[in-house]
């Protein structure tokens, strides 16, 4: 069974990848363990990632991945945003860059993004995540609105599951609260 993953725990599994894997990389936290990485929350249970590394390295950069996993007790998943929602434009650029682990790039994946994949799932935990978000002003609330209703509109992918009307409801009962 894999441990919760408080900051600490998030450090030094980035430290020990950053001395595992020593090719340029680009690694992106998408899920709750942003909020632990901000501080917002103490603990998550999955570290959700994306990467870029070169092709000839991906084999290497994958068993790196999975004997930390192994040896920290860490769950990590290969899972964005995208994968599952339609996410607003931009939001590659507002990734936020946190540092450098070794050559290990690491960001935080764009919070409208990571709010848009909440809204859609729609958990109570994914509300209060959200609501920790525009209290700690990481996400504004009309941008959040304006970037949700953009996406929904424009999105020209269908996606199997994404309902809009539960994401305006889950959207309008957070920024009611």
């Amino acid at each position: 069974m894999r441990e919760d993953i408080d900051r600490t725990r998030l450090v030094q599994f980035l430290e020990e990848l950053g001395r595992a894997y020593r090719r340029p990389a680009r690694l992106y936290l998408c899920g709750g363990e942003t909020l632990v990485w901000r501080g917002l929350r103490e603990t998550t249970r999955d570290v959700d990632v994306a990467f870029n590394v070169d092709a000839a390295d991906h084999h290497a950069w994958i068993r790196a991945i999975v004997a930390l996993k192994d040896r920290l007790r860490v769950n990590v998943e290969e899972a964005q945003p995208s994968d599952f929602v339609p996410v607003p434009r931009g939001a590659e650029a507002r990734a936020e860059f946190v540092g450098r682990f070794g050559a290990v790039d690491v960001f935080l994946c764009d919070p409208y993004s990571i709010a848009m994949a909440k809204l859609h799932r729609g958990a109570a935990r994914d509300l209060a995540d959200i609501k920790s978000l525009l209290d700690a002003e990481v996400l504004a609330p009309g941008t959040l609105s304006d970037l949700v209703e953009d996406t929904i509109t424009t999105d020209p992918r269908p996606r199997i599951g994404f309902d809009p009307a539960r994401v305006r409801r889950n959207l309008g009962a957070v920024l009611k609260t």
